[in-house]
């Protein structure tokens, strides 16, 4: 019977871990990234970013025992290294995702940054629920690690992810050491917090004088104040997109590659999904796949130099006739 409970609290738990991948993955209402390389980029947290990150962590973790005694080492491994290095290999995918072409904006950053900490949080859950020493513990380790340590790892990934998808399309060395700087400081120090309160509510001094309960309430309480938040920059990321798309569509109304009526239905989610305004024999989800790339592209031609402005343009044409010979038939 204990197996049996515990089997359905390991399977319920990574259910909820992948949940919360679709439904941030569905929040992307605009331009939704390739759910391939959402579930890639979830892979790479889960296996490299996990075996990285127990590498890495090794000589610093040490050295800190070797100092400061198995307690005290143990306190700066979890708070100091373990946040320190993971979210740098967690942030190391960004690295293949901005040679992406499907990697465009904060929204992609944040949606990329998600299923990487969640990756990483689902194979981190196994090995903690590996180590449980009974049902109970085990039961109490599922609900932890899914509701909190999970939107942990998901919101700091997340934070960093949005800082590169800011600079992706803007130049400047300094800008972007800048924003990739504050983005990767931001997710270091959510996910420090956290282990810190989690660590210290498990000292026996914490226990004996009641203080474990506030500091795991504070604990959780943080962790539900930054899922929160990163919900709130996800929606204002869309509205930005939202707008952008408006704007450029209405300049390609202008040209005359689309109808006006078209930058009143195209940027908003509802409408679009309407049967009536575009004949039947246009492909409509191609016909707003296009649209919605070519406003993108017109956007990033607005920051682009180089080489890179060549490729965009090409692709504006490309988008531009896609558009057109659809309207055409």
């Amino acid at each position: 019977m204990e197996f049996i409970v515990g089997a359905i609290a390991v399977v319920l738990s990574t259910l909820v871990v992948f949940a919360y991948l679709g439904f941030i993955w569905w929040l992307d209402r605009y331009e939704r990234e390739p759910f391939w390389l959402v579930i890639a980029t979830f892979v790479y947290g889960g296996l490299f970013g996990t075996f990285f990150g127990c590498v890495l962590s090794l000589l610093p973790g040490g050295i800190a025992v070797s100092l400061f005694g198995a307690t005290g080492g143990g306190f700066i491994g979890t708070v100091i290294v373990a946040p320190v290095v993971e979210e740098f290999t967690k942030g190391l995918i960004f690295a293949v995702l901005v040679l992406s072409k499907h990697f465009d904006n904060e929204t992609d950053g944040l949606i990329y940054g998600a299923a990487v900490g969640l990756g990483f949080a689902c194979v981190e859950n196994f090995v903690y629920f590996a180590t449980a020493e009974n049902i109970e513990a085990l039961v109490a380790m599922a609900i932890l690690r899914t509701l909190f340590t999970a939107i942990v790892h998901c919101s700091s990934s997340a934070m960093l992810g949005m800082a590169v998808g800011l600079v992706r399309h803007r130049g400047g060395v300094g800008r972007v050491m800048l924003f990739v700087g504050v983005g990767y400081a931001l997710a270091v120090v959510n996910h420090a917090v956290w282990n810190g309160l989690a660590t210290a509510s498990g000292f026996q001094i914490m226990q004996e004088s009641g203080f474990s309960v506030v500091l795991t309430l504070i604990g959780c309480g943080l962790v539900a104040l930054a899922a929160l938040v990163m919900f709130a920059l996800t929606q204002f990321s869309l509205k930005r997109e939202h707008d952008m798309i408006k704007r450029h569509l209405a300049d390609e109304a202008r040209r005359g590659t689309i109808p006006q009526a078209h930058v009143e239905i195209i940027p908003y989610w509802l409408r679009r999904r309407g049967k009536d305004w575009l004949p039947s024999n246009v492909p409509k989800g191609r016909y707003i796949e296009c649209a919605t790339l070519l406003a993108f592209r017109q956007h990033q031609l607005e920051y682009a130099e180089g080489a890179r402005r060549e490729r965009i343009l090409r692709d504006i044409e490309s988008y531009r006739d896609a558009v057109t010979g659809m309207l055409s038939t």
